[in-house]
């Protein structure tokens, strides 16, 4: 082993396995050399598809999956439904389901039939990247680690079958013996990979069923992707559900690695940032439209002509009252105000094309709400005291109105309104005021 190679570490979770598979494709782009990858149930799965290094059918077959991938459910299921509980009562139908699927289990000879069509043991067993997975040996009442050398061949989908035997599954027996989920010994396997003699470890983990073998391995260094946002059910299999985890464990392992930058959003810096250039010289400076000058130092809350020094003080000071605190103050404001407008959040944006996906979704927003000013009485409640609850208003009716008054106010006459501006909203409004001053020909 190398010590320039890492050890890849897939914890388990059913469906959640997807945002597994977009993290290894962050692995392939950021050219880590894996030298081992070890899983605990469907981390297992996974951890076979990447040892056999086939990238192209790993994602066809969760790029398609369904539950019917998985599990079958048409059978028992549906013959005792078509000849006997749909002749009865709900609660004959509730108690006889439930005797199949806790006395037999739920049939996953789908799920074998496809790894055995996907998983090429001897591709693994001759791969440069060594297998490894967990499960429990409920016959002996042992956990079970395995490398791939102490996998009998011929039985190595046994042995992921076995990795992956919920309790709700079909009993999952080899040689006679039964065995269980590994999750339920160690659902995250640092401690067996750094047994392993890795010294440098990549985690994937996720909130899910299971428990946790705490690590005593010293001079190991551990790289966490954990996932920014929810992932679906364990057993969701649902299309757009599986593409969205795997477009999420793909930006946050690329965010993890140190190829994106971002807290909310995903931006490329090395790519297109000839507007990122232009629009850090002009942060800071006063406008050119004395208007837009200032309605700009009321909402910083500026009295007097600042000098060059007051404008970018007033935006940190700002920035710490929002979620952004102690982070980059031009990525933030960006960042912030792409939230304020509703953004998408899952791309990989190059810093220049967030720019324009900015004033696009602005854009589509102004043109929705328009008729907002119409309305004479949002107009009239925006002006009430700061007693109001403003939540229910959305950042475009602020924008709105914020452009429509006239910049000629003095501070104290805007002051009804600005006061109603959370830190975010103000921040957003001084974004793209000097983002429209950057773009000015």
């Amino acid at each position: 082993m190398s010590q320039s190679e890492y050890g890849l570490v897939l914890s388990g979770g059913g469906a959640k396995g997807a945002f597994e598979m977009g993290v290894w494709k962050a692995l392939r782009e950021c050219n880590y050399p894996l030298g081992a990858v070890i899983g605990t149930s469907v981390g297992a799965l996974n951890a076979a598809m990447i040892a056999q290094n086939n990238y192209d059918i790993a994602m066809e077959f969760w790029s398609n999956i369904t539950i019917s991938h998985v599990l079958n459910l048409n059978k028992t299921m549906t013959n005792n439904y078509v000849e006997h509980w749909s002749k009865e009562s709900f609660e004959i139908f509730r108690t006889g389901f439930l005797h199949v699927l806790f006395s037999d289990g739920l049939d996953i000879s789908p799920l074998r039939e496809n790894l055995t069509r996907l998983v090429s043991e001897d591709a693994i067993r001759n791969s440069p990247i060594r297998f490894g997975l967990v499960t429990v040996d409920i016959t002996s009442l042992k956990p079970r680690q395995l490398m791939i050398e102490d996998i009998p061949h011929g039985q190595l989908i046994d042995y992921l079958l076995a990795s992956a035997a919920l309790p709700i599954f079909q009993k999952q027996e080899i040689d006679g013996k039964t065995y269980l989920d590994g999750c339920f010994f160690d659902n995250v396997p640092i401690g067996f990979m750094a047994e392993q003699n890795f010294n440098n470890i990549i985690s994937v983990e996720f909130p899910a069923l299971g428990l946790r073998k705490s690590v005593r391995a010293k001079n190991i260094e551990i790289t966490t992707v954990s996932n920014s946002q929810l992932l679906g059910g364990t057993l969701d299999f649902n299309s757009k559900t599986i593409e969205q985890s795997i477009q999420l464990g793909y930006l946050d392992g690329m965010r993890t690695f140190g190829a994106l930058v971002g807290k909310h959003y995903y931006l490329d810096l090395n790519r297109n940032n000839a507007i990122l250039e232009k629009f850090k010289a002009k942060l800071g400076t006063p406008l050119s439209d004395q208007s837009k000058q200032a309605k700009l130092l009321a909402l910083l809350d500026i009295h007097e002509v600042p000098d060059e020094n007051d404008i970018p003080a007033a935006l940190e000071n700002l920035l710490k009252k929002t979620s952004f605190r102690n982070r980059p103050l031009v990525l933030s404001l960006l960042e912030i105000t792409g939230k304020s407008l509703g953004v998408p959040r899952l791309e990989n944006y190059s810093i220049d094309f967030f720019f324009q996906a900015l004033l696009k979704q602005l854009n589509i927003l102004l043109g929705e709400n328009l008729s907002l000013l119409e309305n004479p009485k949002i107009l009239k409640e925006f002006f009430l005291p700061a007693a109001n609850n403003f939540k229910r208003f959305s950042f475009i009716s602020f924008y709105l109105l914020f452009i429509s008054i006239r910049g000629d106010l003095s501070s104290e006459k805007m002051r009804p309104f600005l006061c109603k501006f959370t830190p975010d909203i103000s921040l957003s409004m001084i974004t793209l005021l000097y983002l429209h001053e950057t773009l000015k020909k």
